[in-house]
């Protein structure tokens, strides 16, 4: 009898499996038999990872999503995400070792250049950081973000496999948006449902109302992230075929655009505003449905509470035509002043920048240049733009931006190579879907830094795996044509 390398793992797998269980029953001490138990939980995971590879893309998505990690921490317990991602992707490594390797990826070549440029560029600004522990830190954080793309890349390997993690996506924000609805219908945050739904209470000049902030528990940036998921669920409301699915769509966007409303993220409400107005373009809609929506929006808006009415209210200092009106709001002054001491450190370090993760620390240091508001501690750059001009340098902002471009323009041509292919009509409003995403992301982080950048990624992998995906539908269209046609 001829051992199979496949079965040599499940053969190893087994007998860790046996031990575990030993452990567990045998052991009076309640450590280690919590110990056995997460040792159990570890294998039937790399099991049900070897035998279906797409669960690890789904694993990985609802750990992120749900900032998990975190919770754990929280409650004293060690940092989960890492060790995850290093089991999902050595599972995945040694099922394709075992298997076969995925084939080529042409299309995403040059997207991937700009990727690991964009990683190195990083690693070099630790020459420049003042906090090696940080730039350290910010590093690895980046490396295993490229991680998790490669799982993505070598996981959804088909139509499906990829739709099924677009999916968990949108029940995974569906259900915890769900969490924030009930907070603000019902007005008890104090529930944050085991740290999945919190809350901030916003003590500016003019609101002390709660804001949403999920279990990032940061409102600005999961408005962002709310924002970005928003046209994966619309655009199955506007394509779905299958009845119950377009329900269930329709209700996680109404959940969606609520949560995003208690967010009170301004920066949010632009990109969403911007978001539906190219879905309506891409889906061109009568003229009488673009007067309704408009209709129904301008009856609606004196509806809204007055603590939403607010809100809207501070974006019109944009535009203020006083000098100096955008600095009347206090947090418009405060970001201001931290996006331009931001540009002064790129303006002293246009190379390297000051290191990757290092611009809290320096805050102090170059504030005072720009004498607009000077204020006390470590601070946030309020720009992923410019956080990555002031800790990167001039190439690492530029590689950033070549990626994100490169990404869209990978979009666009892998869902205009497929448009004449009457057979892959369902595959193309997901594409569209994840080019909004991604546009949605970018556009909130002009207002945002990149503290949760992870979100990004998950984005960004998604895409790349449907460029992958859409030059091997085209491959597989191409080669049945030719056998047919000989």
């Amino acid at each position: 009898m001829t051992i199979r390398k496949q079965d040599m793992v499940y053969l190893l797998l087994a007998v860790a499996l046996a031990g575990a269980g030993a452990v567990l029953i045998g052991n009076p001490d309640v450590r280690v038999g919590l110990f056995g138990l997460a040792v159990l939980l570890v294998i039937g995971l790399v099991v049900a990872i070897y035998v279906k590879p797409s669960l690890g893309a789904v694993v990985l998505i609802v750990a992120i999503f749900t900032n998990i990690s975190r919770q754990f921490t929280d409650r004293g317990l060690p940092s989960v995400t890492k060790p995850l991602v290093l089991i999902v992707a050595a599972t995945i490594l040694v099922r394709y070792i075992n298997d076969s390797m995925p084939s080529g990826r042409e299309m995403t070549r040059g997207i991937e250049t700009f990727l690991f440029l964009f990683f190195l560029m990083t690693a070099f600004s630790y020459l420049a950081a003042d906090n090696k522990d940080r730039a350290l830190e910010a590093i690895i954080d980046l490396g295993k973000d490229i991680v998790i793309i490669y799982c993505f890349l070598f996981t959804l390997r088909t139509p499906d496999t990829w739709k099924m993690a677009a999916w968990s996506i949108i029940l995974v924000m569906g259900f915890l948006c769900l969490l924030g609805a009930y907070q603000a219908l019902t007005g008890n945050y104090q529930q944050d449902f085991f740290g999945l739904a919190g809350t901030l209470q916003d003590a500016g000049s003019y609101s002390t109302t709660y804001r949403i902030a999920g279990p990032i528990r940061e409102p600005n940036i999961w408005g962002q992230i709310t924002v970005a998921a928003i046209p994966l669920v619309l655009l199955r409301v506007t394509h779905e075929p299958r009845l119950r699915m377009k329900a269930l769509s329709l209700g996680i966007l109404g959940i969606l655009l609520f949560e995003v409303l208690n967010t009170y993220s301004r920066g949010a409400y632009l990109a969403l505003a911007v978001i539906l107005f190219l879905a309506a373009l891409e889906f061109r809609p009568h003229p009488l449905t673009w007067f309704a929506g408009i209709a129904a929006l301008v009856l609606l808006i004196p509806l809204l509470p007055s603590s939403y009415m607010t809100r809207f209210q501070t974006l019109l200092l944009l535009s203020s035509p006083s000098e100096g009106g955008i600095y009347k709001e206090d947090s418009f002054r405060g970001r201001s002043s931290e996006m331009l001491t931001g540009l002064s450190m790129f303006a002293e370090h246009p190379l390297l920048g000051v290191g990757a993760g290092n611009y809290p620390n320096n805050y102090q240091k170059y504030a005072p240049n720009v004498g607009l508001e000077v204020r006390s501690g470590e601070r946030d750059p309020h720009s992923l733009y410019v956080q990555l001009l002031a800790e990167t340098g001039f190439l690492g902002a530029l590689l950033f931006i070549g990626f994100s471009a490169a990404l869209l323009i990978g979009l666009t041509r892998a869902r205009a190579s497929i448009a004449h292919l009457e057979e892959y009509r369902h595959w193309t409003p997901w594409i569209t879907a994840i080019q909004l995403t991604i546009v949605g992301y970018l556009l909130t982080s002009f207002f945002l830094h990149g503290a949760y950048l992870r979100f990004f990624w998950i984005f960004a992998a998604l895409a790349m795996s449907a460029i992958q995906l859409t030059q091997e539908l085209l491959q597989d269209s191409e080669r049945a044509a030719r056998e047919l046609a000989a």
